[in-house]
């Protein structure tokens, strides 16, 4: 773990993961890291280690470099994310993104609401409806 502006970073191969300054669990995948099935466990073992499997957050991914997530990594996030997260936005606006967000919401239907946006502001201003 690194500490960046008074905040602790979990490194995985390919993802920057924090909790912010207002609890929003923050994921960051490294430009060319791709998330397949190891990848995903990682990050859900960053997710356990701030805490989150004991009280679900709002999630922000910047994939605003491109991301890809493989078909096993799609299913293990899928699985368990609900007991993780109350909604996830998701910034990015390659086509690539764009396709990974809409197939996720058709083909897996999750009870945690996941959104795409081109911008970090519509982003944490939608997720911040999410608050209890």
């Amino acid at each position: 773990m690194k500490e960046v502006q008074g905040l602790e970073i979990i490194r995985t191969s390919n993802s920057e993961i924090w909790l912010d300054e207002e609890g929003i669990l923050r994921l960051k995948p490294i430009k060319g890291g791709d998330i397949d099935l190891d990848e995903a466990k990682a990050c859900f073992e960053a997710y356990k280690k701030l805490g989150c499997d004991k009280k679900k957050v709002l999630q922000l991914i910047d994939a605003s470099e491109g991301a890809a997530i493989s078909h096993e990594g799609r299913e293990y996030a899928s699985i368990h994310g609900r007991h993780y997260f109350i909604a996830s936005a998701v910034i990015g606006t390659s086509l690539a993104v764009r396709l990974i967000v809409n197939f996720f919401n058709s083909f897996y239907k999750q009870p945690v609401p996941v959104k795409l946006f081109s911008n970090e502001e519509d982003a944490l201003k939608w997720l911040r409806k999410f608050r209890k």
